[in-house]
């Protein structure tokens, strides 16, 4: 049936949808009718004869440390979102660490917690952190710890429906999707009228908590040093050890600090 379809037909499809999300639809139909073609299902790709448009470049505002609070004192905020929020603050991760961030990472007796961003992990040296904390990050990982909900990982809630195709997608029934911390994220944003005055499209994400606290470390004097050995930026030189006589490699941490005060 894909033969039957012409550029028009293509083209009439994605007409229907506006800025990224035409330029998605339409890759998305470019890699279906390249399989066609390679299969023998379709002479040739229509898809790629269709407009090409270019992606309007997205630009956010930065959060505000009084627009962050509001949300945080928001009544409709619930707590793992808090809790969520105020770990990204202070240790300066990204969402997808946040979410998948173990209990077992932490060690209370010797004050830190470990983390391996996952974005470094395709580095030629991988980066791995040993956060000392400092009290306030200390104080939200308790918080996490101290929550009655069972769960491998720091950040969790209890959802209200447990359907078998959302469950089969996450690493723990009572786990936070990335997806789903980003539209919490943004319906507690805009619940709190924190930033009603900026236009929807530009309203600042879960994403620059990041930058946001990045900021605050700089504006309470922190050297830049500092601030990039949290952020685990690739310039952070590591060294890459083995065992001896054999050939697994061994995780080495780089210690750091996070003494945010918020």
């Amino acid at each position: 049936m894909v033969a039957q379809l012409d550029v028009l037909e293509v083209a009439e499809y994605l007409d229907q949808y506006r800025n990224n999300a035409y330029t998605k639809h339409r890759g998305l139909m470019v890699q279906i009718f390249s399989f066609a073609v390679a299969k023998g299902l379709a002479e040739r790709n229509v898809a790629e004869l269709t407009r090409v448009k270019t992606e309007e470049q997205k630009k956010r505002q930065r959060h505000s440390k009084e627009g962050l609070d509001a949300r945080l004192a928001h009544d409709g905020t619930p707590e793992w979102l808090r809790r969520a929020i105020r770990l990204a603050l202070v240790s300066l991760q990204r969402r997808e660490d946040i979410v998948t961030w173990e209990k077992a990472a932490v060690d209370l007796e010797a004050n830190t917690i470990k983390v391996s961003p996952g974005k470094t992990q395709n580095y030629d040296n991988p980066i791995h952190l040993e956060i000392v904390m400092g009290s306030a990050l200390r104080a939200v990982v308790k918080e996490c710890l101290a929550s009655p909900v069972a769960c491998p990982f720091l950040i969790h809630y209890k959802p209200k429906a447990r359907k078998r195709e959302q469950l089969d997608a996450k690493r723990h029934w009572n786990a936070v999707a990335e997806d789903y911390l980003s539209k919490a994220f943004t319906k507690a944003r805009d619940d709190s009228k924190a930033y009603e005055e900026i236009p929807k499209a530009q309203r600042p994400t879960f994403h620059e908590i990041r930058a946001l606290g990045a900021w605050l470390y700089e504006q309470q004097g922190y050297p830049q040093e500092y601030i990039q050995g949290l952020l685990g930026h690739a310039d952070v030189k590591m060294t890459e050890h083995y065992q001896a006589g054999h050939r697994e490699e061994r995780v080495e941490y780089m210690r750091v600090s996070a003494d945010l005060k918020v």
